[in-house]
């Protein structure tokens, strides 16, 4: 699969704005892309995001829907090096 590539900045403004318009994950919040080598799928980024507001037990449900939207992604972009 073919990604578009993106400086890290814009990958962020991208990955903070569908993870708001999201109201599965809740208050989300994006606090790092990290960029390294090309995995398995060919990916060379990965996400770290925090849910400082959440109740405990709605947690997992905004990670589910946080992780699904990063995939998705993951799978769209790659990172300008």
């Amino acid at each position: 699969m073919r990604r578009y590539a993106k400086t890290r900045s814009e990958l962020m403004a991208i990955l903070n704005q569908c993870l708001d318009n999201n109201p599965e994950c809740g208050e989300c919040e994006l606090h790092a892309v990290r960029v390294h080598q090309p995995d398995h799928t060919g990916c060379n980024w990965s996400a770290e995001v925090d849910f400082p507001r959440a109740a405990e037990d709605s947690v997992s449900m905004q990670l589910r829907a946080a992780k699904s939207i990063i995939v998705d992604m993951r799978q769209q972009y790659n990172v300008l090096q």
